[in-house]
């Protein structure tokens, strides 16, 4: 997928396939409601030639954030999220995707893995915590902590909502109202803004290395003055994957400079 900062994206054309080549870290497409935007980046990630290290977040799902979460084999757990079966293996992964994670709609199958999500994220942080745990028993010098994916979902979380503060602790999510003595609240009871961005970097974080990640409707749920901080931090934290957004929103596109932009007319 990328060579020399060279980045490819593989697009159905009658007969053949297109490939388009972009030293861009974003490809935007943008088209009018039912030009064909949700079924493009169905194809792309089920069909096309680079389907093996594609990771979907579509723009129909669920918000439902669990108050508690029991964490099990961060691999498993990974597997889970990606491809909807723990069974699969990395490099096949993606024949599961329409069948398991997408109950064999991939382009209306309503998405609810905001829980596999948050088991994937514990997994990672309880297992990142013991292996730092005997290390540290092991060895007379102090050894740094080290970075979680929770702890960069709190990070980047609060540097776009600054009036809010993240609260990781035991294997539950909740938060408050920063510097305020006011009551903590659990997950459940967060806004519609405030969990899809942790649920949007969270999914990004849990893309494949090198990969194509395909965001339908980056702008839904997000005010728009979150819309572009939030998705500009998002690829510096995954400098490594293509980022291609569909959306039809036109002020979204004029304000994603940095992105090569394709009209979509119908597919």
């Amino acid at each position: 997928m990328t060579a020399n900062n060279i980045k490819s994206l593989s697009l159905p054309k009658q007969g053949s396939i297109a490939t388009i080549n972009t030293t861009n870290q974003s490809i935007l497409l943008i088209g009018a409601n039912g030009s064909g935007k949700t079924r493009l980046g169905t194809w792309i990630e089920i069909e096309s030639p680079t389907k093996n290290l594609v990771h979907r977040i579509s723009a129909q799902k669920s918000l439902a954030m669990p108050d508690t979460t029991t964490p099990t084999s961060s691999e498993l757990a990974e597997k889970d999220l990606l491809f909807g079966y723990t069974r699969a293996d990395y490099d096949s992964g993606h024949v599961y995707k329409a069948g398991n994670r997408w109950s064999n709609r991939p382009a209306t199958t309503m998405l609810n893995d905001f829980e596999k999500l948050m088991v994937y994220l514990f997994s990672d942080e309880t297992e990142s915590n013991a292996k730092y745990k005997a290390e540290q028993k092991s060895n007379l010098n102090r050894i740094e902590p080290p970075i979680t994916k929770l702890d960069i979902i709190k990070n980047l979380w609060e540097k776009i909502l600054p009036h809010r503060e993240l609260i990781v602790g035991g294997l539950r999510i909740q938060t408050k109202i920063k510097n305020s003595s006011s009551a903590i609240y659990n997950s459940s009871e967060m806004s519609d803004g405030e969990r899809v961005i942790f649920y949007l970097i969270g999914q990004c974080l849990a893309a494949p290395k090198d990969g194509v990640i395909i965001i339908d409707e980056p702008e839904i749920h997000l005010h728009k003055s979150v819309q572009i901080p939030l998705w500009t931090e998002i690829e510096a934290l995954r400098s490594d994957c293509l980022f291609v957004y569909l959306t039809h929103d036109i002020d979204f596109a004029a304000s994603k400079e940095n992105s090569q932009r394709v009209w979509l007319k119908s597919f």
